[in-house]
């Protein structure tokens, strides 16, 4: 009978428009349990923003007379935590957005995505609003992969980057990855609580 190794590594690398799935024990308060969405992957950096560390504000709370005043908050990441960042299917229409992956897009100019939407159907319009952002410096990332902090994933749906519900978020990631991650996904947090 073959053994079954429960480290947490798999032979996948990182790249814009991927994921990141934390350790189950990583512990850190930004990234415990957590999904990043993988904005930039190049020679130029390396960020991305925590897609299930739900606030509970919504964009109503930091923003007066905001057409998105309905729309949760999350927490990106430690980095830039007084600014707002966000995620948007709306492509090139909003100025300055960077690609990101297929049909995702990071910030841009926010007066320029207020605009647009005044006069557009909001119907098929997606949004995710967060402060801060996470980012690692040269080769910071790597190193973090090969300590067994993080997984990089790129067979997660894109839909569930716009994603509110984040309860069983990182869980649902992690069950997408084969039976092993399904496996490490029930971890309790706390290994001495087994």
């Amino acid at each position: 009978m073959k053994k079954t190794r429960f480290i947490f590594e798999n032979n996948q690398t990182p790249c814009a428009g991927g994921f990141l799935l934390s350790d189950p024990f990583m512990g850190d308060a930004y990234f415990e349990r957590s999904v990043v969405y993988l904005c930039q992957y190049d020679k130029d950096g390396v960020f991305g923003l925590v897609l299930n560390n739900a606030m509970e504000l919504h964009l109503s709370d930091v923003l007066e007379n905001c057409p998105f005043a309905n729309y949760p908050l999350f927490v990106g990441g430690p980095v830039a935590k007084n600014q707002l960042f966000f995620l948007h299917n709306l492509g090139m229409k909003i100025a300055h957005s960077l690609p990101c992956g297929k049909e995702v897009y990071f910030s841009g100019d926010f007066d320029s995505l207020v605009a647009f939407c005044k006069h557009e159907n909001q119907t098929n319009i997606k949004l995710k609003f967060f402060v801060g952002y996470s980012g690692w410096e040269e080769g910071q990332l790597e190193q973090e992969i090969e300590n067994h902090s993080w997984i990089a994933v790129n067979n997660l749906s894109e839909d569930l980057i716009f994603a509110t519900e984040t309860k069983d978020f990182w869980k649902t990631c992690m069950d997408a990855q084969g039976a092993k991650f399904k496996i490490i996904a029930r971890f309790p947090k706390n290994p001495n609580d087994n």
